[in-house]
């Protein structure tokens, strides 16, 4: 056999299967599988595989520089993108772009999945930010009691505030004010999912004016964000639903003011001052998002940037 091989001007140092095996630390089976998928260097003599030991080594350096490679390259991704997720608003879509201008080395992607899921995505590493605006009817506080019974580690958390806003009913009819209103005139509502901030509110609401939910049509349908609402009303699929002030006005419909509420971000003390969150936090506190947030009607921007825990180490940053 060796002969045959130095025939062929080959090298005559060959590995056999169980020797692929063991170097490549799996099991002999899957050898076989490999070498007839073509994904490893041999060829068959007398029946039998062997491999050239310099081509499968040179193989495995070629395989390994390019996973090298690829990771470091898939790093400056993953370096220049800033991962958000969780509550929905109108504003983290307009100013994506604006934050690019600022700082063209990072690019913001928002991913709305409700204020809950985005504080377990936060606490599970899967962003950078998250973004919620969770009201605890009990202590009348937003996001901190579900930060804490959320996280493993509620310490290691900084909590910034993005703004305040106006939330309520919009409908196409004027006389929209509480889900009374809604269920005297028969009218379809259309709800938010589960484990968002404005699902959260609504149920509380429902509780307060003493209804149950299913006495309200449409209680029960499901939309993802504020336009998803104004949405299904302008289409005549819904007759109401609650949303922000300012995507009321944009789509022109009525809005009836339910409450105002504080909208944060949540990061890990850890990740505070990584390049990129540390980018938005400036951004958050420019001028160019100040004067955006002035431009629209339903917020206000008196913390917007203010550390709202813990205001000891992160403050003056």
């Amino acid at each position: 056999m060796k002969k045959e091989m130095e025939k062929k001007g080959e090298s005559t140092d060959f590995l056999t299967v169980r020797e692929v095996s063991k170097l490549l630390n799996i099991n002999e089976k899957k050898v076989y599988t490999l070498a007839r998928e073509g994904k490893i260097p041999g060829t068959k003599v007398t029946g039998k595989w062997l491999f050239p030991k310099q081509e499968l080594e040179s193989s495995l350096r070629n395989k390994a520089r390019r996973a090298v490679k690829r990771f470091s390259s898939e790093f400056e991704v993953n370096r220049s993108v800033v991962l958000v997720s969780g509550s929905d608003d109108p504003v983290m879509h307009m100013v994506q772009g604006l934050f690019h201008k600022m700082h063209p080395d990072f690019a913001l992607f928002s991913s709305s999945v409700g204020s809950e899921e985005g504080l377990k995505l936060l606490n599970k590493r899967f962003c950078h930010i998250a973004l919620s605006h969770l009201y605890d009817s009990s202590t009348g506080d937003y996001n901190f009691p579900f930060i804490n019974a959320l996280f493993d580690d509620p310490d290691e958390t900084a909590v910034i505030n993005l703004f305040y806003r106006n939330v309520g009913f919009v409908s196409k009819a004027k006389n929209v004010t509480s889900f009374k209103s809604i269920v005297g005139q028969g009218l379809r509502f259309i709800n938010r999912q589960s484990g968002s901030g404005i699902r959260r509110r609504s149920d509380q609401i429902i509780i307060n004016e003493k209804l149950l939910d299913s006495q309200i049509r449409g209680y029960s349908s499901e939309v993802y964000t504020h336009y998803d609402v104004v949405n299904r009303i302008i289409s005549g699929d819904s007759d109401s639903g609650i949303a922000s002030e300012s995507v009321a006005l944009y789509a022109g419909l009525h809005f009836h003011r339910l409450f105002e509420e504080r909208f944060d971000m949540v990061i890990f003390k850890d990740t505070f001052f990584e390049e990129g969150v540390q980018a938005f936090v400036e951004f958050i506190r420019s001028g160019i998002f100040f004067k955006h947030l002035n431009s629209m009607r339903g917020y206000d921007c008196r913390s917007t940037g203010k550390v709202m825990y813990p205001a000891s180490e992160l403050s003056d940053q």
